[in-house]
């Protein structure tokens, strides 16, 4: 099995668990002074492990070796800690986990700074636990928020792979969920659909034997279905409509399967679209890099980089990032880490992360979970201009290429043009699609740029589908604020009709019913403004009209008037100038 206790996904952030606290119960033990770590670098994994070079190798190349059958991106590596001995792992399990001694051999993470595994390679089934994790991983990558179901099944679909003979074959028995589907009557499926991670049930064996059974049931129906199927499901279709359009199948059909379950193999080619099929592909350990000795303050660092992420952890960040310090007071990533920039520029000037490092912190909210509220002050000005170009050197150095290119983009928050930024935005959410900060950067410039089209297909494509209601809610609110401020503009401009299209279109777009009433009282009393104008000008033009003497001209506009007048004002004035003119 994957692990002994089951654990859904950990979210942490922006696109998580908002404000979920975890905290030590203590101090968190420093990893042996005389232990040996190494480190394997993959176009897809920065793996830092205790355990033995070949193990490290064998799950490096599992891992490359699925992750490419699956045409997973290979844009920011995801950071995948593996520890030989259970004692220095625990903590790290307890912690994100929230229970003491807990016996998972395996947990993903999910934070702003992108995706962390944690793995125990002590215990037995540990390629199978690396593997499932990294279904895990591909999915909180990609545009693509399937319920916990069809997350879970997939991950144990995939993590039961075999990596053999210089080939891999998905799927396969897994014989303890068929047992404990033959020993217990199933959930409900509708109780199924409905877990979350946040749901007790998340951690139950019988959950994750139902959702492998209904997996696996569908990847041998047609894994070339499952995509579009599994797409439907996570924008909102019913997965009985679903399943009808995809398989010409029914939740009874499901239900007998699961019932019934038996499981098996599949060993079929990859089809190269994207998605997760099942793949017949040559084992990848072979094009490893031989894993280079890692250094005890670069692994202190690393461990305190990931603890910076986790609410509750911030003391034992410290602690760690000044432990490095302490085996090596130069280390410029951890200089930078507790803030001496300076220090650290001086200890390593060509240390692109130490560049990023400071560009990210003279940025300050313009990047991470508030991006979108930011608003520049004139004293920014400053400080954005050296991120720029700190990001800028960065890049030069070799820096990751996404997340520099999204500091670029975001620091011209300052600047009253933004079209530079546009295109370093776009590549950085090409390579960054989980930056939620650099795709509302980019939203609110294509907004501020006039270029609509973009701005509806990027939210169309990105928000629309945002794991969490924060995202959808900034990015709706950006919209709203430009829009508004247009609507503001024209109002200025005496363009009334136009404003209040806009605040029409706002209304009708929110789906809040308070906002959307209070939009919609507004256009209503903008076009009654407009209204009331041009009836002001009609009389204008009467009285324009009456003083030149042309009384049958002013009459007839006049009348014109009291037949679609409704404001009383208006109404007096305009029969008050007929009477004297008829009367002349």
């Amino acid at each position: 099995m994957a692990q002994d206790v089951y654990t859904p996904p950990v979210l942490i952030g922006v696109r998580g668990e908002q404000g979920k606290v975890r905290k030590p119960n203590g101090p968190i033990p420093f990893p042996a002074a005389d232990g040996v770590w190494v480190r394997v670098t993959t176009p897809r994994f920065d793996i830092l492990s205790s355990a033995s070079e070949e193990k490290t190798l064998a799950i490096a190349g599992d891992l490359e070796t699925l992750a490419a059958a699956l045409n997973a991106p290979a844009h920011a590596p995801t950071t995948i800690f593996v520890f030989a001995k259970r004692r220095e792992s625990q903590p790290y399990f307890d912690l994100l986990i929230g229970r003491e001694k807990t016996n998972v051999t395996g947990v993903y993470v999910r934070h702003e700074g992108g995706g962390t595994m944690f793995i125990d390679a002590g215990r037995a089934g540990v390629e199978r636990t690396a593997l499932h994790e990294l279904i895990h991983d591909l999915l909180r990558q990609s545009t693509l928020t399937p319920p916990l179901w069809i997350e879970e099944g997939l991950a144990e679909f995939y993590a039961n792979s075999q990596v053999k003979n210089g080939t891999i074959i998905a799927g396969g028995v897994l014989a303890p969920h068929l047992a404990m589907l033959h020993r217990n009557q199933p959930e409900p499926l509708e109780k199924m659909f409905a877990v979350r991670a946040e749901s007790a049930e998340a951690t139950a064996p019988l959950f994750y034997a139902q959702s492998w059974s209904a997996v696996d049931w569908l990847m041998h129906l047609d894994h070339q279905k499952f995509e579009p199927f599994m797409r439907d499901v996570a924008q909102g279709t019913p997965v009985a409509d679903a399943l009808a359009t995809h398989y010409g199948k029914t939740l009874d059909d499901m239900r007998k399967v699961i019932r019934n379950a038996h499981g098996g193999s599949v060993r079929i080619v990859s089809s190269g679209a994207a998605g997760f099929s099942p793949p017949t592909i040559s084992r990848q350990t072979g094009g490893l890099k031989p894993a280079a000795p890692l250094e005890r303050a670069n692994l202190l660092h690393q461990l305190g980089l990931f603890l910076s992420h986790v609410a509750g952890a911030g003391e034992e960040s410290l602690r760690h990032y000044r432990e490095a310090l302490s085996v090596d007071p130069k280390y410029a990533p951890a200089l930078a880490s507790l803030g001496r920039f300076e220090e650290a520029i001086a200890a390593d000037p060509a240390n692109a992360e130490v560049q990023l490092t400071y560009a990210e912190f003279l940025l300050k909210d313009a990047l991470g979970p508030f991006a979108s509220y930011f608003e520049a002050k004139p004293e920014d000005t400053a400080g954005f201009r050296k991120a720029r170009a700190l990001a800028e050197r960065a890049l030069s150095l070799g820096a990751e290429e996404g997340r520099a290119r999204g500091i670029i983009g975001a620091s011209y928050v300052v600047e009253s043009d933004v079209k530079p930024a546009i295109e370093q935005l776009e590549r950085a959410h090409l390579l960054a699609p989980a930056r939620m900060d650099f795709a509302l950067h980019l939203y609110d410039f294509y907004l501020r740029t006039g270029d609509n089209a973009k701005a509806d297909a990027l939210f169309a494509s990105v928000f629309e589908r945002a794991r969490d209601k924060q995202t959808v809610f900034a990015a709706r609110n950006l919209k709203v604020q430009f829009e508004t401020d247009r609507a503001n503009a024209l109002a200025k401009q005496g363009k009334l009709d136009e404003a209040a299209a806009i605040v029409r279109a706002l209304a009708a777009a929110t789906e809040d019913a308070l906002a959307k009433r209070e939009l919609a009282q507004q256009a209503d009393q903008l076009a009654a403004t407009a209204v009331v104008n041009r009836h002001i000008q009609m009389y204008n033009e009467a009285v324009t009209l009456a003083n030149s003497g042309r009384k049958l001209e002013a009459i007839k506009l006049l009348d014109e008037l009291l037949r679609v007048a409704t404001d009383a004002q208006v109404v007096r004035d305009a029969q008050r100038l007929r009477g004297k003119v008829k009367t002349r």
